[in-house]
């Protein structure tokens, strides 16, 4: 699977795990939930790293990693870490995996976001608000849910100033009947 593969950043698995909601990331049905090898090591307080660890010990988060018999995973992995934005961080991993294997970045964070658009497409870019909406879509949560959780992430205060700044109402954003329209 790979157009359907997500490598998490280090952000998002702290964003959803800080409120205890890591679930809303790694049990989507349609998308297969990674996180690189070096993101996940970013993760170090709780409630973040414990509820990071219970998805990977269940099988519901798997790390992923640069392979080092693959000379093109090895160069778009140097590319980034050359970067000073990226070097030596998950983040240089996570554009590296993602651009050698054909997947989405999951991120939150401007520098990573970017950086993939212009590499791969914002297509393959997800965020919060895309985790949320799709966790809707497969009726994981409820569009109230998604409303509550985005209220509680760190991100969300910023998001929510977005929203309201584009005359749209958060629950417009979790509606079955706009996400088909809007993305």
């Amino acid at each position: 699977m790979t157009g359907n593969t997500i490598v998490l950043d280090a952000c998002l698995a702290i964003t959803f795990g800080n409120v205890e909601a890591i679930e809303v990331l790694a049990q989507l049905r349609r998308h297969r939930v990674t996180i690189s090898r070096r993101a996940a090591a970013e993760v170090t307080r709780s409630p973040a790293l414990n509820q990071l660890n219970r998805a990977i010990e269940n099988g519901l988060i798997t790390i992923e990693q640069i392979e080092l018999d693959a000379g093109g995973e090895q160069e778009a992995l140097a590319r980034f870490d050359n970067s000073p934005r990226f070097r030596g961080r998950g983040d240089a991993e996570v554009l590296a995996l993602a651009i050698s294997r054909g997947w989405i970045v999951g991120s939150d964070e401007t520098a990573i976001r970017r950086a993939a658009q212009t590499e791969i497409g914002a297509a393959r870019v997800a965020g919060t608000l895309d985790f949320l909406r799709w966790a809707v879509i497969e009726r994981r949560i409820t569009m109230a849910q998604a409303v509550a959780l985005l209220g509680r992430v760190d991100v969300g205060p910023g998001l929510l100033q977005r929203i309201e700044a584009s005359g749209q109402t958060p629950e417009e954003l979790f509606d079955a009947r706009w996400i088909g329209r809007s993305g």
